[in-house]
């Protein structure tokens, strides 16, 4: 098959075809490789040094660009998985070696189901059909994938769990047969030499091969880079092209001033290196009247300009542990200081004066800026199988190895793009976190992710109103935002800024696009968090979640959606595309933004929401 069959986006190659993952091509399946197996070029490195020292590593690398006509590229490595294949003409199966690079052919000496000669008798080898890979594999919560175990299934007792320990024939020769029955129940394996023979059913239940465990196999990194699996948990059979058979974990940051590459670039000039040698004594000390200086003539802020010589000085690529939150709030204070800065050519940044919006509106707000430019680093520090591996502190040992020997660089995409990014009123909200109703609601959604997460092995996390609030306010402008911005629902993301400690209190949302293959985007987004734009676009929002096509199934639901995780809040209403949402579409009640019929008090906007509803003005 020719490249131009295999061809993948540079962002794909991060999520959702990152390292590990089943790609399924027009007419094979293979399995991206390991980190071991890419070629490295400097024009492929990124940088962004805050993301690195959080990470603990040196850099970062894109995928290559794929080659083409006078163009210099590299291939992705992939490897053949699965390995077992079934033909189509006779239902033989063969299990190929680990990565052989081409397509197996069936030589099988079986007689087809229907009169003819066999495979292997057929005289031109063009005439002997390509091998198709089977449809199931074997998976465990630690990240490994196996083929699925035809001969011992084959061989096993009916009715019973399938063990290692089974007595097979010598010489096993398998034939996967379709009975026309609907479900597993219609396919069955068997053995031609021995005439042993069981259907799939049963499969796919949990317990099946608890007994048979997991090998640790990962073909991703080769075929003898197994590990002990410590798992605990039964391996589960699924389709290598379901939902369940890859989770990205994906790490995503905004490039901020000091560390973005215009400020770094800047300094690294041996010119204006020099200009700051000559304001160091030799004692390390720095003259700050001239760093002051030469942060007015290059336009670059005092604080992030000094800040970058003194990381240059020290050299220091690692930086103490940092939670999320401590992580999101240096670009939270990056957004909203932003009118103290100059342009630069990772983020640009323009608030807005809110005397200018309808008072009605801005009232519930403390800031809205525009964010005219921006750029993203996104990621891939690993993968899970069988459960996605969730927000916040995840255990380690559920995320699968990228390489063999842990490296100092990881792969990543660059992606530039826009956003509006807006802060709520703290006053309003404090009050408004107060409700009982709203506590009520804040601990069901507590209790039910905390129990699933406890069962899984994950550790507590505590929600706050506020998440739930800034999550669904951000879920129901993306859906609105999409008739008037240009964009899909799917090209807008969401991250959200959330922390009521006394300290570091952050309330924000930042909505956004961006692009790896292009350098930006049109502008479409950022309009709309104008004046005189963005209060329509909130006001049809806010009437939009009032109303859903499920109620009252959905306004009164006390659990839905992905572990019924989510209250008020389904398809028809506040769900995005997965891509869109940090939180897998969980953790959502529309009810929080605007209350309900006589408990408007319940929503943060629910005020608001009552007079439009009356078709009055509300007096600020």
């Amino acid at each position: 098959m020719s490249n131009r069959e295999r061809r993948i986006r540079k962002s794909q190659m991060i999520s959702p075809y990152g390292v590990g993952a089943i790609v399924e091509f027009p007419k094979e399946t293979l399995m991206h490789a390991g980190l071991d197996a890419w070629n490295l070029a400097e024009e492929q490195a990124l940088s962004d040094d805050r993301l690195a020292r959080r990470l603990r590593i040196r850099t970062f690398y894109e995928p290559a660009p794929a080659p083409e006509k006078d163009k210099p590229g590299q291939n992705i490595p992939f490897v053949r998985f699965p390995l077992w294949h079934v033909c189509p003409r006779c239902r033989a199966m063969k299990k190929v070696e680990w990565n052989t690079r081409r397509r197996p052919v069936c030589d099988s000496d079986l007689k087809p189901l229907f009169n003819g000669p066999s495979c292997s008798s057929l005289a031109k080898k063009r005439q002997k059909p390509i091998m198709v890979p089977v449809r199931f594999v074997v998976i465990c919560n630690h990240g490994h994938v196996v083929d699925f175990p035809w001969i011992e299934w084959a061989h096993s007792p009916k009715g019973e769990k399938i063990k290692k320990e089974v007595q097979v024939c010598d010489s096993p020769k398998l034939r996967l047969k379709a009975t026309g029955r609907p479900g597993l129940i219609g396919l069955s394996v068997k053995c031609e030499n021995c005439g042993a023979s069981k259907s799939l059913s049963g499969a796919t239940a949990p317990e099946t091969f608890i007994d048979f465990g997991c090998g640790g196999e990962r073909p991703w990194l080769g075929p003898e880079a197994k590990e002990d699996c410590k798992s605990g948990v039964s391996p589960r059979v699924t389709h290598r092209g379901a939902t369940n058979i890859y989770f990205s974990k994906i790490i995503s940051s905004i490039l901020i001033p000091p560390y973005s590459t215009y400020v770094r670039r800047k300094i690294s000039r041996p010119k204006n290196w020099n200009l700051i040698n000559n304001s160091i004594d030799a004692d390390g000390n720095i003259n700050e009247e001239r760093i002051k200086l030469l942060s007015e003539s290059w336009e670059i802020a005092f604080e992030d300009l000094l800040t970058a010589i003194k990381d240059k000085i020290s050299g220091r690529t690692q930086q103490s542990n940092q939670t999320e939150e401590e992580y999101r709030y240096e670009e939270y204070k990056a957004f909203k200081a932003g009118k103290n800065r100059k342009t630069t050519d990772d983020l640009n940044v323009n608030p807005q004066d809110l005397s200018t919006y309808d008072q009605d509106i801005a009232r519930y707000f403390e800031t809205i800026i525009l964010v005219e430019k921006l750029t993203e680093t996104r990621v891939l520090t690993g993968f899970t199988r069988m459960n996605p591996s969730g927000s916040g502190e995840v255990d380690a040992a559920r995320i699968a190895s990228l390489s063999k020997q842990q490296k100092d660089w990881l792969p990543a995409v660059r992606g530039y793009g826009e956003g509006i990014f807006f802060t709520i009123k703290q006053s309003i909200l404090d009050e408004w976190s107060k409700n009982k109703m709203v506590l009520k609601r804040i601990d069901m959604l507590n209790n039910r992710q905390n129990t699933i997460r406890t069962s899984q092995g994950y550790a507590s996390r505590e929600i706050v109103p506020a998440f739930v609030l800034l999550h669904s306010l951000a879920h129901i402008l993306i859906n609105r935002l999409s008739f008037n911005c240009g964009y899909g629902s799917s090209s807008l993301r969401e991250r959200i800024y959330c922390r009521q400690e006394s300290e570091g209190k952050m309330a924000g949302v930042l909505i956004y696009t961006s692009a790896s293959d292009s350098e930006g985007t049109l502008g479409g987004l950022v309009r709309q968090g104008q004046h005189g734009r963005f209060e329509s676009v909130l006001r049809q929002a806010l009437l939009d979640a009032l109303n859903c096509s499920s109620d009252p199934l959905c306004i009164e639901s006390e659990g839905q959606g992905v572990d019924a995780l989510n209250l008020a809040a389904c398809h028809a209403c506040a769900l995005l595309p997965e891509t869109s949402c940090e939180e897998g579409n969980r953790l959502l009640d529309r009810l929080l933004l605007v209350g309900m019929p006589q408990q408007y008090d319940v929503g943060y906007f629910g005020d608001l929401v009552n007079n439009l509803l009356s078709g009055q003005p509300e007096n600020p």
